[in-house]
């Protein structure tokens, strides 16, 4: 119980660091557009090919669970707000997670073991300006970008087995998808994503940046950067789904 609540306060204070350090980010320009590079243009193909099965198993799934009711009518609208509300943002972090986010890590990781890190020190650059806050500040913009990449393929692969394969007429499809999406549902997403890309760079330089002992010690830190990030975006989807606003359609509906 120690361990964790000093593992807690460092983390915090290592959030204070890094935003008190949010000053400089002009100065590292060139190096926060490769990290953008790093975490959205080369995220972009798995987050297409992972949205395309999403999808293709939503319109898929749905379409028969709500034949069954005689309610395929509903397909568009329960597909976009489940997207939009909580499997493009989730979806989309975890993925990036598994490959930026232990990217980041390791990286950060290699540095500490064979003394990178202290040598910016010497030089005095801080470790944290330079290497740490770009990153952050890349996760929080490219997330809701890959996020709305996400929800749109999974939308127009969902119409495609509903549609294309099964019964279900297009024009039924986006009327109901139209009419029960609402704004609120991309404030959602958009505050979901970004968020998780805080998380997501936040422990992945975290756990880079304490690693020590060796080759082991990159290992383990990459690990620990997706076990751990995938928890904490997990935990914050529910305190986000609980304080944001449900939007004034569904409470009239309700």
């Amino acid at each position: 119980m120690t361990y964790l609540i000093t593992l807690l306060g460092d983390f915090t204070i290592f959030v204070y660091d890094t935003l008190r350090s949010g000053r400089h980010l002009w100065r590292r320009r060139g190096f926060f557009l490769r990290q953008c590079e790093f975490i959205g243009v080369d995220s972009t193909l798995i987050i297409v090919v992972a949205a395309l099965f999403m999808g293709a198993v939503l319109g898929f799934q749905l379409y028969t669970s709500l034949h069954r009711l005689g309610s395929e009518s509903l397909l568009g609208g329960t597909v976009g707000v489940a997207l939009f509300r909580e499997l493009a943002p989730v979806l989309t972090a975890v993925m990036v997670t598994g490959r930026a986010g232990a990217g980041m890590a390791a990286e950060i990781s290699s540095m500490n073991v064979t003394e990178q890190v202290d040598a910016l020190e010497v030089m005095a650059v801080d470790p944290i300006e330079y290497l740490v806050f770009p990153r952050v500040v890349a996760g929080f913009l490219m997330l809701p970008i890959l996020a709305l990449i996400f929800t749109a393929i999974a939308s127009l692969a969902a119409c495609f087995v509903a549609c294309g394969i099964l019964d279900l007429q297009y024009i039924i499809y986006w009327n109901h998808y139209l009419h029960v999406v609402d704004r609120i549902d991309i404030v959602h997403c958009v505050v979901k994503s970004a968020t998780f890309g805080l998380v997501l760079a936040w422990v992945g330089c975290f756990c880079g940046l304490r690693a020590y002992g060796g080759a082991r010690a990159v290992g383990q830190a990459t690990r620990t950067t997706v076990v751990a990030t995938c928890l904490s975006i997990l935990l914050s989807d529910y305190l986000l789904t609980a304080m944001l606003p449900l939007g004034l359609k569904q409470l009239k509906v309700t």
